[in-house]
């Protein structure tokens, strides 16, 4: 044992130098000792009878039992072999207990994680698991503590990196997977925070125009009049959202919190060329390294199919079972709402205003194990209307990362539909298990904790159908901060179930999600009011009804599609005289160099196709365009460009359709007054539409000559745009500092893949979502593609964006890249089993051992 010790401690320290010199072989050793072969037998106790892991040349695995006790432990080893360390931190995170692994670094998540009362969620979740899946994940659990036991000594490299050794998996471990899966695509938190951030300088009627909730409805005014006379001042709220916004962009980085994702779409039998439905998906979602997803075929007596994987989760989310293929996408649903509380300290009891009366919170003590340091006691504190997001309450402070406590007039509670008992992961459970759509849809009734628009289809029939639980409110719509003192905004109840809307084999002849609005507007009881940008589902709804002769070559190359329909309407509204006008006149006012470099620009806008590829000159132009006009638009108030009040600007961009893309689509206000951003407040002046549009037109081809050089026929998109794999190790650099952070930039040298060219934007079906006016990074990715063609013999076509395993050494960490670069996918065999042997043809054994 003492020499196991030091071996552990001489390796650690060896691989500290080894990484500070940039020797990347000695992380290569490490890793690849993690690596198993993927032929052979091994001997594990727990197990009925044998269990087949086959994998194809990918990587992927395709698990068979005879029976599905011995198939959950077969999928838990298999992704414990593929996925232990991205299993394993994504649980700790769930639980508030990831500075166990990483030190300090992690305490703001912990304390965040710990204050939602997420472990108590978990608990309360797996307490209404029904006994069956109970087995089922009790038997996950052995299969991934057998791979546990059995690498003790060559853990991951990210595991062994932290000194960490995981403790047994259990089973409730993936019912916090499932509950980190909602708070990932819980929605409207994120934007209520941005809205206070902003709405603090410039009020919260201007503040409601970079909200909009879809072009053709009106700013949501009322809603913002809700806080008309609550004082938003800066000493009051600001150290509190300064904290929240910090982890929100930690937490994004690590689970894709608050994004945007998919598309998904079916075609009826009578619409396609071969007579039978075609069903597609892709997710999107961050661009991480390894990805979210990970592949994964399953065959028992009571358990079948191909499809995605969470790692983690002993179940498909979205795939084939030989029967139905389905898919999903995000309702951007708001299930959360933030209540502004009036809070006083009396006799060390903090109190609440309520209608009139002062009330005590309610407190709960939670502790922190952190490694390297003592542990960390602080109390999180309730209000009728949910956990005090609040970073810091009365007396010593949580951490040193961490502001001192105010003497705040407000705090900031959370309502989120968590607290609705729901059956979630047991519904999908019977999804995979659903023979026919009446029993997909019953199933799907019961999701009630993550809220999605399930399209669905057998050989003869699609279906689309939203899932998930939904507040009901007295007054309002959630979209903006409620004041929590009148009680006039209160939750009174849910709705969902089967009541959520829906349809079956519509006349149309497909059904189409993109995130966009799914409901006429103003539908309630309210879905949301922060849908995503329209474009991408009007493009794919575009090219469904172009023709009847569907195939999976055509769903394919749907999925690849990178044209922006919002170029169109801009140059078909610049186009019309008062736009014109408004151009032209602010034109003529430019030096004549300067004109000469707007004509140019805008010569290039006007002709362009909309078609945003790496290698097009067009589409660098738009999108340095783009980049330009946002800048001009909102940096007068909003800036500077590394500010707190720009990266909320970011924040609400990048997740629902914006206020930038609405004032470009040329918002008025009640009064028929311009939006109101387009004013540049810098100039004694009020300029419109006209004078800022001229500036960026301007300031383009500038920016282009300076970025890419003079020779304007070289310029492309793809070297502005950019894909880069990156780990969430790397994805911390920004909170790190020091010789920590020199390790992490010389690990990430061995980790992480790219840059490569990319193309497509944030409308485009093929999407490529970045922080416009910030940088070209992508970050917003379809993280899978998914195709289920049942007219062929094999109907499902499948990717995801990476690799299969999250081990550096082994061929299949990036092997997947270069297929999804292509955007072409691949068959996975599933009905044949002939053909499931032969693609499926390295083939491990595990075998009782009792």
């Amino acid at each position: 044992m003492k020499a196991k010790i030091l071996l552990k401690h001489t390796l650690l320290a060896s691989m500290a130098v080894g990484g500070l010199t940039g020797c990347s072989s000695l992380f290569d050793w490490v890793a690849a000792r993690n690596l198993d072969q993927p032929e052979g037998t091994v001997m594990l106790a727990g197990l009925q009878q044998p269990v087949e892991i086959r994998r194809d040349e990918y990587g992927v695995p395709f698990v068979e039992a005879q029976n599905i006790a011995d198939l959950t432990f077969g999928i838990g080893y298999a992704m414990a072999e593929d996925r232990l360390a991205q299993m394993v931190s994504m649980n700790l995170l769930a639980r508030g207990r990831l500075s166990e692994m990483v030190g300090p670094l992690g305490v703001d998540m912990d304390v965040y994680m710990r204050t939602l009362g997420v472990p108590q969620i978990i608990a309360e979740r797996y307490q209404a698991v029904g006994d069956e899946l109970k087995t089922h994940l009790t038997g996950f659990s052995a299969g991934v503590n057998a791979y546990i036991e059995t690498h003790k000594d060559r853990l991951p490299l990210e595991l062994t990196l932290n000194g960490y050794t995981p403790e047994p998996w259990q089973p409730e471990n993936t019912i916090g997977l499932f509950v980190m899966l909602n708070l990932g695509v819980g929605f409207n938190l994120h934007e209520e925070l941005a809205f206070l951030q902003i709405a603090e300088k410039v009020g919260a009627e201007k503040t409601a125009y970079l909200a909009p909730i879809f072009p053709d409805e009106p700013i949501d005014l009322a809603e913002a009049g809700k806080l008309a006379d609550v004082a938003l001042a800066a000493q009051q709220l600001r150290p509190q959202l300064d904290f929240l916004s910090g982890i929100e962009q930690q937490m994004k980085r690590i689970n894709g919190q608050g994004l945007a994702a998919s598309n998904n779409w079916a075609v009826h039998k009578d619409h396609t060329a071969n007579g039978a439905s075609l069903v597609a998906n892709d997710t999107h979602l961050l661009l991480s390294h390894p990805s979210t997803w990970m592949l994964m075929g399953a065959r028992s007596p009571e358990y079948s199919g191909v499809g995605i994987g969470l790692p983690g989760i002993p179940a498909l989310v979205a795939g084939y079972n030989g029967h139905i293929g389905w898919g999903e996408t995000m309702v951007m649903a708001d299930t959360q709402d933030i209540f502004l509380e009036q809070l006083r300290q009396r006799d060390d009891v903090t109190e609440y205003l309520y209608q009139g009366e002062w009330y005590p919170v309610q407190s709960r003590t939670e502790t922190l194990t952190i490694k390297g340091e003592e542990p960390l006691t602080f109390t999180v504190q309730s209000t009728r209307h949910g956990p005090l997001l609040n970073p810091a309450v009365k007396g010593k402070p949580k951490h040193e990362m961490i502001p001192m406590a105010t003497d705040s007039l407000y705090g900031l509670a959370l309502s989120w539909t968590a607290q609705f008992p729901d059956t979630t992961i047991d519904s999908f459970f019977r999804l995979g298990q659903a023979k026919n759509l009446d029993e997909a849809e019953q199933a799907l009734n019961g999701v009630g904790f993550i809220h999605l628009n399930v399209i669905a289809g057998d050989k003869d029939n699609i279906q689309w159908q939203i899932t998930g639980n939904y507040p009901l409110r007295k007054n309002g719509t959630g979209h903006f901060p409620s004041p929590g003192w009148t009680g006039d905004y209160d939750w009174t109840g849910s709705w969902g179930g089967a009541d959520t809307p829906r349809v079956r084999n519509p006349q149309a002849g497909f059904v189409a999600t993109g995130n966009d609005r799914t409901v006429g507007p103003g539908f309630t009881p309210t879905l949301t009011s922060s849908w995503y940008y329209p474009e991408r589902g009007e493009r794919a709804r575009q090219l469904l009804a172009e023709r009847n002769d569907h195939d999976a070559a055509n769903m394919v190359a749907m999925q690849a599609d990178r044209h922006d329909l919002l170029i169109g309407k801009v140059q078909q509204l610049w186009q019309s005289d008062e736009w014109a006008a408004l151009i032209d006149t602010a034109a003529s006012r430019l030096t004549a160099e300067q004109q000469l470099s707007a004509e140019k620009t805008l010569n290039i806008l006007m002709n362009f196709d909309g078609n945003l590829e790496e290698n097009s000159r067009s589409a660098a132009v738009w999108g340095a365009f783009e980049h330009n006009l946002i800048r001009a638009i909102f940096l007068d108030e909003l800036g500077p460009d590394d500010g707190r009040l720009w990266t909320a600007l970011m924040a609400m961009n990048g997740r629902a359709y914006s206020g930038y893309q609405d004032h470009l689509l040329g918002r008025k206000t009640p009064g028929g007054d311009w939006a109101p951003f387009w004013d540049d407040v810098r100039t004694d002046a009020t300029e419109n539409p006209g004078d800022i549009i001229a500036a960026a037109l301007v300031s383009t081809w500038d920016y282009l000559q300076q970025t890419l050089g003079n020779d304007d026929q070289q310029w492309q998109w793809g070297q502005l745009a950019y894909y880069h794999w990156q780990t969430e190790t790397t994805h911390m650099l920004p909170w790190l500092s020091g010789v920590q952070k020199f390790a992490v930039q010389r690990l990430a040298k061995y980790t992480d893949r790219g840059p490569y060219p990319a193309g497509g934007n944030r409308n485009t079906l093929n999407v490529a979502g970045y922080s416009l006016g910030k940088d070209y990074g992508v970050w917003n990715i379809p993280a899978m593609r998914l195709v289920v063609d049942f007219s062929a013999e094999e109907p499902l076509q499948l990717v995801i964006a990476g690799g299969q395993s999250g081990n550096p050494a082994s061929p299949h960490y990036d092997d997947g890249i270069d297929l999804w670069l292509s955007r072409t996918n691949r068959t996975l065999p599933f009905n044949n089993e002939e053909k499931v042997q032969a693609h499926f043809n390295k083939v491990k054994v595990l075998q009782p051992a009792n």
